[in-house]
């Protein structure tokens, strides 16, 4: 197979016994074939999105998401190895070239992939291909969430806008961990002199990020900055 999500594995997966016969399930190969293509399109696709953004929260995001998908390619393949299935030649996929353009494709690629597996299972006569195909559903649709969340995030700024105005609908968040009128460390680097500057929270909100005022380390008098997110902040 030439992929580069192959440079990663060497493991086997979890809870398949080596020498299961899933012969039984035999009709099923085709699909199985196809989700491994499809493993290996998105891990590689997550692979370029992780190089089309310097921020570092949705790297590690996405980086999980890839951690997941690549255990769904070590089931896919052990699954098909004990069907009597040869593993499939990979063609090339598509991939990203504008990071925002690339998450709302992952998100409906992840939300598709989900539907299939889960046809896949409900199709299944064996515990161990119908679990797993679940469990990898189950996967897709928690992804797409994740995904959702970052889009959600990009679209406030965090593009750090020089506007005052809290986004319309944008709910108070009800338990932070950073209360409103408590001081924090910004971790982040969104303008110069930021990181490591003492900050104020002046509002949380649901997704949860907040709103700060702050004095950067320069001196300068920073009010409503937005937006920063927990991962951002250290208590004092």
């Amino acid at each position: 197979m030439t992929s580069n999500m192959q440079n990663g594995f060497g493991t086997s997966p979890m809870g398949m016994g080596l020498g299961m016969n899933l012969t039984s399930d035999a009709h099923l190969m085709e699909d199985v074939s196809k989700a491994i293509i499809l493993e290996v399109h998105a891990y590689n696709f997550y692979q370029r999105l992780i190089q089309l953004t310097t921020n570092e929260q949705f790297r590690q995001i996405i980086l999980r998401i890839q951690h997941d998908e690549m255990r769904h390619y070590h089931w896919f393949t052990m699954i098909l190895s004990m069907m009597g299935g040869q593993q499939p030649q990979i063609p090339p996929g598509e991939l990203p070239r504008d990071f925002k353009e690339g998450v709302q494709k992952a998100i409906q690629n992840e939300l598709e992939a989900s539907s299939f597996y889960q046809d896949i299972s409900s199709r299944a006569t064996t515990h161990h291909v119908q679990m797993h195909f679940m469990h990898a559903s189950h996967d897709e649709q928690r992804h797409a969430a994740w995904l959702q969340n970052i889009l959600m995030m990009d679209n406030m700024n965090m593009n750090h806008s020089s506007s005052r105005e809290v986004p319309k609908g944008l709910k108070i968040a009800e338990n932070p961990a950073f209360q409103v009128g408590s001081k924090a460390i910004i971790l982040a680097d969104h303008k110069p002199n930021m990181k490591g500057a003492e900050a104020t929270i002046v509002g949380a909100y649901d997704t949860t990020v907040y709103m700060v005022d702050y004095i950067s380390t320069a001196g300068e008098k920073v009010k409503n900055h937005k937006w920063l997110v927990e991962s951002e902040l250290s208590p004092e």
